[in-house]
């Protein structure tokens, strides 16, 4: 069998590659040669005949890939003495149905996720064939019934986020009016009152409130309870605000028990700020 592909693949190097009729024991020992023989290969892709029965070999070999030329040229010198000759069609169509001649038809970048997703949903799809061979109108109906869970399951999830978002606006909402209705003037009261009766943590906290109010109204600050002292800092952008908020929050959050000092200096530093930023009274 070499001497015959030896024979074959020299007589294709002097003879011009043209349509040609071949035994299939030909069209093997060509294959053969044909993967170190460019001549053999343009002889063997001119085959129109094996057998007596028409082919199309250059269709099956119409590759620009060697690797994949390489498989199907083993393929074609592997084929059994007694397969049947084929068609062109049959022919082309036995050499690349294998798994290596096709690339998958997933998307590359999603072809692992996708796969896998496909796995997983597979005892699914068997399990509503399973069901369709029981029930009235079969694989279709089915299917509907899983569609209407699954817009009913989408409309209740919908349903409960739209409540907690209308929910949390109302209470947003809420808050903000009562930001709105606090009258600072009346709070500066408190604040004097509290300082007067020796309470100079409550004052400090009374007057940095009615500031930060009359700020907001101002627009000079966003008016909500949820503002921190660190947001009106870097709003305000005044150095003896900063002194206030720094004592207000040491007091407040920090745990420094608030001196009569501090509330002093907030009765009179906030006028100033308010002055400084344009805030009427």
């Amino acid at each position: 069998m070499k001497r015959l592909a030896g024979a074959i693949a020299a007589l294709a190097v002097i003879a011009p590659a043209q349509a040609a009729a071949e035994t299939g024991a030909q069209v093997r020992a060509l294959a053969r040669a044909a993967e170190t023989s460019p001549a053999a290969l343009a002889r063997l892709r001119a085959v129109t005949s094996v057998d007596g029965r028409p082919v199309k070999l250059a269709a099956a070999l119409d590759t620009q890939d060697p690797a994949r030329l390489a498989a199907r040229l083993r393929v074609l010198a592997a084929r059994s003495e007694a397969a049947p000759p084929l068609g062109a069609r049959a022919a082309a169509r036995s050499i690349l149905s294998g798994r290596r001649f096709h690339g998958s038809s997933v998307p590359r970048p999603f072809h692992g996720f996708l796969v896998w997703l496909g796995k997983r949903v597979r005892p699914v799809r068997h399990a509503v064939e399973w069901l369709g061979r029981r029930v009235p109108g079969g694989d279709w109906s089915v299917w509907a019934v899983l569609a209407a869970l699954v817009l009913a399951a989408s409309a209740y999830v919908g349903f409960r986020t739209a409540r907690r978002r209308g929910a949390a606006l109302l209470d947003h909402a809420e808050r903000a009016r009562r930001t709105v209705t606090v009258d600072p003037a009346a709070l500066e009261r408190q604040a004097d009152e509290a300082e007067a009766a020796g309470d100079a943590a409550g004052a400090l906290r009374l007057r940095f409130r009615a500031g930060l109010v009359r700020l907001g109204r101002a627009r000079v600050v966003p008016l909500r309870d949820s503002l921190t002292s660190g947001e009106a800092r870097r709003l305000v952008a005044f150095a003896e605000f900063d002194v206030l908020a720094r004592t207000h929050d040491e007091v407040a959050y920090g745990g420094r028990p608030a001196r009569s000092e501090d509330a002093a200096a907030a009765r009179l530093g906030w006028p100033r700020v308010l002055a400084a930023k344009g805030v009427r009274r």
